[in-house]
């Protein structure tokens, strides 16, 4: 009994019961309706026929498909209408060495990520370069990448933006040209497995991209670790298929 109270405390509950009796079957208050306050509007210049509306901005193009991985970069440094640019100015922006024998797809950027430019790069990629450390692999030898570059309000990207987010990593996966692909996370493992991160987690996926076949194996973010530690030793164990399961 003790312990299911201590849950409720947790939980917010600080009494354990009222004061008064409670009605629970009486239909709650109706709300009072408040009054819209008028809007403002902006005074109109003398003898306008019809108010002025500014232009929108104008979003810079894409072009043409990148053809290398630092045109790539570039654009994901400076444009505009780029799938995972669009949620904030701030932008942690993809590193690593081409041909890399892992590379490592998140979701989208940290806070952390934000502040220091560049994925996986706080307190997350510390727990991930310690795991990987632990398995002989070094993560600043590593590709690493992220579906958005910058960060939605929510911290999740929208499920409507993940296909067309999906369709650029393919092509930067085509670019990077790395040997093993690890994902991060349910974003990353349903834009590139399509199935959640409970469900793709745990196998050793065969990736096929442009004829080239890649080992892929999906596993937890480090920002749920962090949350939920216990997760830990499934994570251990999906990069132990990694290793062992590879194409080192």
């Amino acid at each position: 009994m003790e312990s299911l109270l201590g849950w409720w405390q947790l939980a917010g509950v600080e009494e354990y019961c009222g004061v008064q009796a409670v009605n629970w079957l009486e239909a709650p208050p109706v709300a009072p309706r408040l009054a819209r306050a008028p809007v403002a509007t902006a005074p109109q210049p003398k003898h306008a026929s019809s108010p002025v509306t500014p232009e929108p901005a104008k979003p810079v193009p894409s072009g043409p498909a990148p053809t290398s991985l630092d045109a790539l970069h570039e654009r994901l440094r400076r444009v505009d209408d780029l799938p995972g640019t669009q949620y904030g100015q701030a932008r942690a922006l993809p590193h690593g060495p081409v041909d890399a024998s892992l590379m490592i797809v998140s979701d989208c950027p940290d806070e952390d990520d934000l502040a220091a430019g560049t994925i996986l790069s706080g307190a997350t990629g510390t727990l991930l370069r310690n795991m990987l450390s632990a398995i002989g692999i070094d993560m600043a030898a590593c590709y690493r990448a992220s579906l958005s570059v910058t960060r939605p309000a929510s911290g999740r990207l929208p499920a409507a933006d993940i296909a067309p987010m999906a369709d650029l990593m393919r092509r930067h996966i085509v670019l990077a040209r790395p040997q093993n692909l690890l994902l991060l996370g349910t974003g990353a493992s349903e834009a590139l497995t399509g199935d959640p991160i409970v469900k793709a987690r745990g196998i050793l996926h065969d990736f096929n991209q442009d004829g080239g076949r890649k080992a892929l194996v999906a596993t937890y973010h480090p920002r749920t670790l962090l949350k939920r530690p216990h997760c830990k030793r499934q994570t251990w164990d999906d990069l132990q298929l990694l290793l062992k399961e590879g194409n080192w």
